[in-house]
């Protein structure tokens, strides 16, 4: 009989976080679908939230199917951190990214009149320019970076590791300066420093930095993509419409995550495996700590509190306008209405568009 060791039971461990973070994040993308579906409306939700997402997690399932599955990358991966070879990215973490990327955009098309039929209600935000220019920002560093690569691949101006016989002690001399040298398996393998003295420049840009970009992409896109939300929620003086429970499901899926790294990185006995799979780390940091700003929203600021009423004119001068009408039907003695005192019984979102 096989005895269990302390490793082994610790590789059972992840695998259960592992997947228990993956069923915790996957349910969070959910309850926002399901409560539009139950509402016909995508009142209160922010449109802007939807194309960074699709976005974010198109990256997200490009950099761990790479890292999972490309031979390339996962050499380069074990030359760049040596004392944790294989990448703390595991098939869940795909599992989940593919998933994300379907639901997230099942939910963007609900704010399509003409495919779901639902109410968008007011135009009040509209997918603004400047998330559109984040995206064809990222998108275009991506295709910049990925023909770097490809090109330093095709011309072989990367350095191939130099493996040489050479003992070192803690008290030898680099024996080849300008140069770093890495211990693994018995060997050295030397990289050359630029003239600058830094190991980093264009021309050693290879596959692995792809799936880097890639994942800094995907941090990026997590830092921002809330902040429409965060900000409909300010003006509505309420979180009526956003579903709070992808929020809590969100929240305790990234602590899990952590725990799940923090387990692998142990298991491969370095921290390489968190520098190394940063994008890990970041989201459930990111996410966490976005999530508590929600979180703060729903239960202590405008917790039990309806959408407010309000105007889709973005700037104070419509309202003063307004104001003056209404004021010249009153001295009129008209109990009608005029059309800007009726749309202000519209709620404000962040923009059902059919875009």
């Amino acid at each position: 009989m096989t005895a269990i060791t302390w490793r082994d039971v610790a590789e059972g461990i992840s695998w259960i976080v592992g997947w228990t973070y993956f069923a915790l994040w996957t349910f969070s993308f959910y309850p926002q679908f399901l409560q539009n579906r139950a509402r016909r409306s995508t009142l209160g939700v922010a449109t802007s939230y939807f194309p960074l997402n699709i976005l974010g997690f198109l990256c997200y399932s490009l950099y761990t199917a790479l890292l999972l599955y490309s031979p390339t990358i996962r050499s380069e991966y074990a030359t760049r951190y040596p004392n944790a070879p294989n990448p703390t990215v595991r098939l869940n973490d795909l599992a989940f990214a593919v998933h994300a990327l379907v639901l997230a955009t099942l939910t963007y098309s609900q704010f399509f009149p003409a495919i779901w039929g639902y109410e968008t209600g007011r135009k009040r935000e509209r997918t603004r320019p400047i998330i559109w220019g984040v995206i064809i920002g990222i998108i275009s560093t991506l295709l910049l970076i990925a023909s770097i690569a490809a090109g330093n691949e095709a011309d072989g101006e990367l350095d191939t590791p130099i493996s040489k016989n050479v003992t070192a002690t803690p008290t030898t001399p680099n024996p080849f300066p300008n140069q770093r040298i890495t211990i693994a398996a018995g060997s050295i393998t030397v990289i050359n420093q630029d003239e600058n003295n830094n190991f980093f420049s264009f021309d050693k840009i290879n596959y692995l930095d792809v799936t880097t970009a890639l994942s800094l992409s995907k941090l990026i896109v997590t830092l921002i993509k809330y902040l429409p939300q965060i900000y409909i929620n300010y003006v509505n003086k309420s979180t009526e419409g956003f579903s709070i429970w992808q929020i809590l499901a969100d929240f305790f899926g990234g602590v899990l995550s952590l725990v799940q790294l923090g387990i692998d990185a142990a298991l491969e006995g370095g921290w390489d495996g968190v520098k190394g799979n940063i994008v890990k780390t970041g989201l459930g940091v990111i996410s966490m700590a976005l999530n508590v700003v929600f979180i703060i929203q729903h239960y202590i600021i405008y917790t039990g509190r309806e959408q407010v009423v309000g105007s889709d004119e973005d700037d104070e001068d419509d309202e003063e306008e307004e104001g003056g009408r209404v004021d010249e039907e009153a001295g009129r003695g008209s109990t009608e209405r005029t059309p800007l005192v009726r749309e202000r019984e519209r709620y404000v979102d962040d923009g059902g568009v059919s875009e």
